[in-house]
């Protein structure tokens, strides 16, 4: 939901179409005609692109979109979470829609491609490196790529990388009563998302300035230590609850709250801690008495 609303955002903002992409999934365990369709819908629900072997459901694009990696590419610069610009993409010859709405690409609008884009041009932030090949100038695009020519030669700016869709095998468990059962899927898109929408393990030990719009979601089978976690870091990011907007908030969020962190989580804490808090405040103390200092002071 927030790579959706971002995106659209941006578009609007830029006057720029908006084109997005479905994933193609495929499960490689039978499943029943009947269900079919449901069962494909549902893997398009799954929020979490860590479940999905870093490859969203839907990449939404537009010209001048900040974007960022998902997974890594190529090391050391197109790697996971390095923010990027999107300069252009190049169609699937079958999908002549695309293609009509590329070339008038100040609509406005939105548009679905019907077929995975061959790829998308971004151009990484910070990064002189040359990933493509030389491109013929305006003056010799006809003719072709001329060596001696400055202009052919640096036609393609430095920075600039093609993004290919990856296909990838991930878990799909469909039981929630039966944790065993799980159907193999293979996902084929392309590993890009806007650069705002963030998972919550990238937010961890980060501050969220200006502040935060959050999604209160949990993911299933997720431990109560687990989600008190969640809750943990999703309200210690921003600076004050003021900059805090919440999607999603729910009398169970307040609960997971207000019955403080689980005993085994505090447990673990004491076992590794206790004895080093101990020894700091032995050496605080042995230096308070060195250099006359308040015993309080220490404490």
């Amino acid at each position: 939901m927030a790579a959706f609303m971002l995106a659209r955002a941006s578009a609007q903002k830029s006057g720029q179409t908006l084109f997005y992409v479905q994933a193609v999934d495929q499960a490689l365990t039978l499943i029943q005609r009947a269900a079919a369709e449901e069962f494909y819908e549902e893997l398009l629900k799954i929020p979490s692109i860590s479940t999905t072997k870093r490859l969203p459901a839907v990449v939404l694009w537009h010209y001048g979109m900040r974007m960022k990696f998902t997974t890594t590419l190529q090391q050391p610069f197109a790697v996971q979470d390095v923010e990027c610009t999107v300069v252009g993409f190049e169609p699937d010859d079958k999908d002549y829609d695309a293609k009509a709405a590329l070339d008038a690409q100040h609509c406005q609008g939105e548009h679905v491609c019907h077929f995975l884009p061959k790829a998308i041009y971004v151009k990484i932030d910070d990064c002189d490196c040359h990933f493509l090949p030389p491109a013929p100038c305006p003056v010799h695009r006809l003719t072709g790529h001329d060596a001696s020519c400055l202009n052919c030669t640096s036609a393609v700016q430095p920075g600039i990388f093609a993004v290919r869709p990856l296909t990838r095998v991930f878990k799909y468990f469909y039981d929630p009563e039966n944790k065993t059962k799980y159907v193999n899927v293979q996902r084929k898109q392309f590993p890009l998302m806007p650069a705002l929408a963030t998972p919550l393990y990238a937010m961890q030990g980060t501050t969220a300035d200006p502040g935060m719009l959050a999604y209160w979601f949990f993911p299933q089978r997720c431990s109560p230590t687990v989600k008190w976690l969640i809750v943990y870091v999703m309200l210690s990011r921003p600076r004050s609850l003021a900059t805090l907007t919440s999607i999603g908030l729910t009398d169970k969020v307040r609960a997971i709250i207000e019955q403080g962190p689980p005993e085994d989580l505090v447990a673990t804490f004491h076992k590794l801690f206790d004895e080093k808090i101990k020894e700091t405040k032995s050496l605080a103390a042995q230096a308070a008495k060195r250099y006359g200092l308040l015993p309080g002071l220490i404490e």
